[in-house]
């Protein structure tokens, strides 16, 4: 007689299980992972709610969830926050419905307006769908200097020529968080979007071990100009967290950072060069665009629990735009203590 699965919530922060199974799907993203889950619970005031179904008993699927939002904004239940990917993992279509019935069981229960799985592929064809907002960009890491070089369009190739002839240097490192957070604090307020807490960083070098996340610094005359957080999950490495001095961008110094992983990446043993997220038509999509990578559209999918109408909250939304304008104005001081009290806030 065929075990029947069963639907499970996942008290254990550190359940073996559930990273085993992560590590076994070929769809499955860094921010399945249970580390994603401590950091956020240590960063955040968001309740998790992990959820798996078992059968004869092993691990058949996985949905990490978070409630999150509060006033002025919406409550909503999403996989997961702040994290690009996330949402169901499962053996087979039984399986799926089982999870997405279960955080549609939650929703409900905590009068959340509605449940958003951030995956690249549509998995439930009875859901909405944003197919047209978000886009990733990939790129195949060759280990070979020349060809990963002209898989640059030569207008970029040229800027990052440059900036490789200013001579700046490359440094990875796990111990110095504080010249990230401040040219990261420094990129966001320029951009009008809120800064995250310090906890969120540090809570990441803490949770993951070198080798899954670390800092890249590029160095001019000694002086840090650019910086990134990376992370890395099976063969695959996650430029995430960003920022620069605005001079810097004289030099290409965003080129050089993310050469960097490409020209250094096939020898620390990665194949994939994620380049993450972006908003479709922004600046930060045409940049990845002209590294020469094409654009791979992310179909987020939402179970709206309460109302008809696909949730909003983006930059590109017009209701924000005043307040993104202002926040742009504010001294940095004051939006590094602002920012925190705000995405605790944000779906």
């Amino acid at each position: 007689m065929a075990t029947l699965p069963v639907l499970r919530t996942l008290d254990d922060s550190r359940d073996p299980r559930w990273d085993t199974y992560v590590r076994s799907q070929a769809s499955a993203t860094f921010f399945h992972l249970l580390g994603w889950r401590r950091v956020i619970e240590r960063a955040f005031p968001h309740r998790p709610h992990y959820l798996y179904v078992e059968r004869a008993g092993g691990v058949v699927g996985v949905l990490p969830l978070f409630e999150v939002g509060g006033a002025p904004f919406t409550r909503a239940l999403v996989s997961v926050p702040v994290g690009v990917g996330g949402g169901v993992l499962a053996e087979d279509e039984e399986v799926a419905g089982m999870l997405k019935d279960g955080a549609r069981i939650i929703a409900a229960r905590e009068g959340l307006a509605y449940v958003e799985y951030k995956s690249e592929l549509a998995r439930f064809p009875d859901l909405a769908t944003k197919t047209n907002l978000y886009f990733t960009f990939r790129q195949e890491i060759f280990g070979d200097t020349e060809k990963q070089m002209e898989a640059i369009p030569r207008k970029t190739r040229a800027v990052l020529r440059a900036a490789l002839g200013a001579k700046l240097q490359a440094e990875l490192t796990r111990d110095d968080l504080d010249p990230f957070l401040d040219l990261y604090a420094l990129s966001l307020r320029n951009l009008g979007t809120p800064m995250f807490p310090r906890t969120l960083f540090s809570a990441l070098l803490e949770e993951f071990e070198p080798g899954e996340v670390d800092l890249l610094y590029a160095r001019e005359a000694g002086r840090i100009i650019g910086a990134v957080m990376n992370f890395y999950f099976k063969d695959t490495i996650l430029p995430f967290f960003a920022g620069t001095v605005p001079e810097a961008r004289d030099v290409g110094v965003n080129n050089f950072l993310y050469w960097h992983l490409l020209e250094t990446g096939y020898d620390r043993g990665f194949r994939t060069f994620d380049f993450g997220r972006s908003k479709a038509d922004t600046g930060p999509f045409h940049f990845k665009r002209h590294f020469g990578m094409e654009p791979i559209p992310l179909a987020y999918q939402y179970d709206l629990v309460e109302g008809s109408e696909l949730p909003n909250v983006n930059p590109t939304n017009p209701k924000y735009a005043k307040a993104i304008e202002l926040w742009k104005k504010l001294p940095l001081e004051v939006t590094k203590r602002v920012g925190p009290w705000v995405h605790r806030r944000l779906p």
